[in-house]
């Protein structure tokens, strides 16, 4: 462990070894584990997922210290199993009920700049089918987002994706009152950077869809931009 690098750094150091994820902090008192860790899996492959959790789009593995892992010579190190299937992004911290996130961080596989170039190749000559502050393209049940000149400021703020089916059954019961599925994301669970550009492709559900809208919204603030598509094929 110690010749290893951290995936990332924050409260604690972060490992991905041997299929676990492994929290460590050199100097570490019992203060320091008391609040609840969560952690949230973004497969890349959305069927990867229990068929239940496939509308939210990850799983989540959150535990309590003491079930995972110990104190030992004034450090703490605690390791979770993750899934064998291929991770796009983790998002994982401690929180506090009522108080908010003590601290958090977000590991994110680097994307494929050749599939992003791929996939922007094949959008040479066609229309969008709603222009914002990203252009959309429906292709392949997909809903591809991109932006010709992007800056990672651009793709910061989270993302809502509203899909409205043409049959409310199609929906989960528990999203038929609201008649409509959320799919929701960060842009680095979906897509990237590359060559000053910047694209993702959103899976859609495979059921008829009668329209979508989608944004990007900041807490408090409100939305930065809107468009819907009204004839979604």
């Amino acid at each position: 462990m110690s010749a290893a690098n951290p995936a990332a750094r924050d409260y604690f150091d972060l490992y991905v070894q041997d299929y676990r994820l492994i929290y460590l902090r050199e100097s570490c008192i019992a203060a320091d584990t008391a609040a609840e860790f969560f952690l949230y899996i973004i497969p890349q492959e959305i069927t990867d997922l229990p068929s239940e959790r496939r509308a939210a789009g990850f799983t989540h593995g959150g535990f309590a210290f003491a079930r995972q892992g110990g104190h030992f010579d004034g450090k703490c190190l605690a390791a979770v199993a993750l899934p064998d299937y291929p991770i796009a992004a983790l998002r994982t911290g401690q929180h506090i009920a009522g108080q908010g996130d003590v601290w958090s961080v977000d590991l994110v596989a680097a994307p494929d700049p050749d599939k992003l170039r791929a996939d922007y190749t094949a959008l040479s000559g066609v229309q969008p089918a709603a222009r914002s502050d990203f252009d959309l393209y429906i292709q392949e049940g997909r809903l591809i987002y991109l932006r010709e000149s992007c800056v990672a400021a651009d793709m910061a703020a989270g993302f809502f994706l509203y899909v409205f089916p043409e049959d409310l059954t199609d929906l989960p019961e528990q999203w038929r009152s609201d008649g409509n599925a959320y799919l929701g994301f960060n842009f680095v669970r979906w897509g990237g950077n590359f060559d000053g550009k910047c694209l993702a492709a959103v899976p859609l559900p495979d059921y008829p869809i009668a329209s979508l809208r989608t944004g990007q919204f900041v807490p408090g603030q409100g939305e930065l931009w809107l468009a819907e598509l009204t004839e979604a094929p």
